[in-house]
């Protein structure tokens, strides 16, 4: 994973536990300035995090505000015009689909309560 992936506010593994944590500006000056990525992970996109953003289903798309993402074996692929093109993307971590619906919106990702 780089640093230029993340924003604050991304949810990311700390290699050493199970719980997932939100970048902060603090972790950025530490990353930039100590280059300790290696203790961070990406957390893999699934269906419980898309369900925790508040993204509904019907069962092949999964779909919040304009942003739809085909749901494939193969895992979640970004279809910018709401079918499978060749300019689709696959996404398959849960910085990658805020740092998207972010570019797509200018709205965080937010989790539901």
């Amino acid at each position: 994973m780089k640093a230029s992936e993340l924003r604050i506010g991304n949810w990311i593994q700390f290699r050493h536990t199970e719980t997932p944590v939100r970048i902060t500006l603090g972790d950025f000056v530490r990353e930039y300035n100590d280059e300790h990525l290696e203790d961070y992970e990406p957390i893999p996109l699934t269906e419980e995090w898309l369900k925790r953003f508040g993204f509904d289903t019907n069962r092949v798309c999964w779909f919040l505000d304009g942003v739809k993402l085909g749901d494939f074996a193969d895992g979640f692929w970004f279809l910018p015009n709401g079918s499978l093109t060749t300019r689709s993307i696959q996404i398959k971590y849960v910085h990658s689909i805020q740092n998207l619906y972010f570019a797509l919106t200018g709205e965080e990702l937010n989790q539901n309560k």
